[in-house]
C-alpha cells in the first residue's frame, strides 16, 4: 500500500471516529434529557394526585344564631395570673355579673375546716366565728379589725360581724333557686355570669362573696364585675318585694364616685320588674340599713334585693312556684340598668 492510499485511510477513520464521538454524545444527551422530561412529568403527575385527594376546607361560618358563643382568642396577662376574657359572637367582651345568693349552710353545722375555707375567722375577744363589718378607710381586703374605717355599724353594734347572724333555715334554698333562674336567662342574654354559690352546702362569707367581683378571685387585680346582685327574701310578717337602699360613707377601694346613686338605681329596676312577674307587692325601698357588710365591702354596685317574705305562707308559695320568673326578671333588670348606664 502506498503513502497516498494510507493518509486517505487514516483521514476516513479519523472521520468515523469523529463522527461516532458526536453520535454518542448525542445519544447520551438526549437520553439525560427524556430522563430528566420524564422525572419532571411523574412529579406532576403526583403533585395533581395528592391536590385531588386532599380535602376541601371551607371557611367557618359565623353562627348569626349564637349571640353567646365565645370564643378565646384573647389572653391578657395580669400580673402572675391569666386571664382568659369571654367574648360574644360579636367579638365584644361580655359584661360581667355576679350573683350572690344570701346565706346558706348554717354555721352550726359546719366544722372549724370549712370555716375557715369559707373566709371566717374566730375572734377570741369576742368568742364567735365572723369577719369584720368593714376594710381601712381606701382598701380592699384590708379588715378593719375595729378602727380606721368608717364605722357604719348597727346602732349600739360594732365592726364585727357574727357568722351566725346570718344563719336561716327555708331562706337558702328559696335564694338559690331564684339566682340560678337569674343566672340562666343572664347567661341567654350574653353575660358572663359568677354565682358565689351554687349549692345549700355552702356558706361563703363575705370577703370570699365579693371577690367573686375581680378576675379569678384575685383581689390585688381591679375589678372586672359590671354589677353585684345580692339576692334574699325577706321575714317579719310583712307582704312583697323590696330592695334595701344604700345611705351613707363607703369608702372601700374601687367603688365609684356615684356607687349610692347607681345602686339604688339597679335595685330599684330589678324590683320592678320582679313585682311586675311575680304578682308580688312593689314596696318602698327599705332604709336604715346603710351599715349592712356587703354595702360595705362591694366595690363594683350593687343591688340587694329582699323578695317576698318567706314567712308570709302566700308569698313562700310564690317564691316556690315563680322562681323562674323571678329570676327572668332579675335578669332583664339587669340588663336594663347596664344598656343605659
Amino acid at each position: 500500500m502506498n503513502d497516498k492510499k494510507l493518509r486517505l485511510l487514516l483521514k476516513a477513520a479519523s472521520a468515523f471516529l469523529v463522527i461516532s464521538l458526536v453520535f454518542c454524545i448525542y445519544a447520551v444527551c438526549r437520553n439525560n434529557s427524556q430522563k430528566k422530561y420524564m422525572e419532571e412529568q411523574r412529579l406532576a403527575n403526583e403533585t395533581k394526585l395528592a391536590e385531588l385527594q386532599m380535602p376541601t376546607l371551607e371557611p367557618e361560618q359565623e353562627n348569626e344564631n349564637d349571640e353567646t358563643a365565645d370564643t378565646e382568642e384573647a389572653i391578657v396577662l395580669e400580673g402572675d395570673s391569666v386571664s382568659v376574657p369571654s367574648y360574644n359572637a360579636a367579638g365584644t367582651a361580655k359584661k360581667v355579673i355576679v350573683l350572690d345568693a344570701g346565706h346558706g349552710k348554717s354555721s352550726s353545722a359546719m366544722s372549724a375546716d370549712e370555716k375557715k375555707s369559707e373566709g371566717y375567722v374566730y375572734n377570741e375577744s369576742k368568742g364567735s366565728w365572723g369577719e369584720w363589718r368593714h376594710y381601712k378607710n381606701g382598701t380592699f381586703g384590708e379588715d378593719c379589725g375595729g378602727s380606721g374605717c368608717t364605722l357604719t355599724a348597727p346602732p349600739n353594734g360594732s365592726c364585727w360581724y357574727p357568722m351566725g347572724n346570718g344563719d336561716r333555715d327555708t331562706e337558702p334554698s328559696v335564694n338559690l333557686n331564684n339566682a340560678l333562674a337569674a343566672q340562666k336567662y343572664l347567661e341567654q342574654m350574653g353575660y358572663e355570669v359568677r354565682m358565689t354559690r351554687t349549692s345549700n352546702e355552702e356558706n361563703p362569707s363575705m370577703n370570699m362573696r365579693v371577690s367573686y367581683c375581680f378576675p379569678n378571685n384575685d383581689t390585688t387585680q381591679t375589678p372586672d364585675a359590671a354589677a353585684y346582685i345580692c339576692i334574699h327574701s325577706n321575714a317579719g310578717g310583712g307582704s312583697g318585694t323590696s330592695y334595701i337602699s344604700l345611705g351613707g360613707a363607703y369608702e372601700q377601694c374601687f367603688i365609684p364616685s356615684d356607687y349610692i346613686e347607681k345602686s339604688n338605681t339597679l335595685g330599684q329596676l330589678i324590683n320592678t320588674k320582679v313585682a311586675a312577674a311575680s304578682g308580688l307587692s312593689d314596696n318602698s325601698p327599705i332604709g336604715s340599713e346603710e351599715y349592712l357588710i356587703l354595702f360595705n365591702k362591694c366595690p363594683v354596685p350593687i343591688a340587694y334585693m329582699e323578695i317576698g317574705f318567706f314567712d308570709n305562707s302566700r308569698d313562700l308559695g310564690v317564691l316556690k312556684s315563680s322562681s323562674d320568673a323571678i329570676g327572668r326578671a332579675i335578669a332583664e333588670g339587669v340588663d336594663e340598668y347596664l344598656k343605659n348606664n
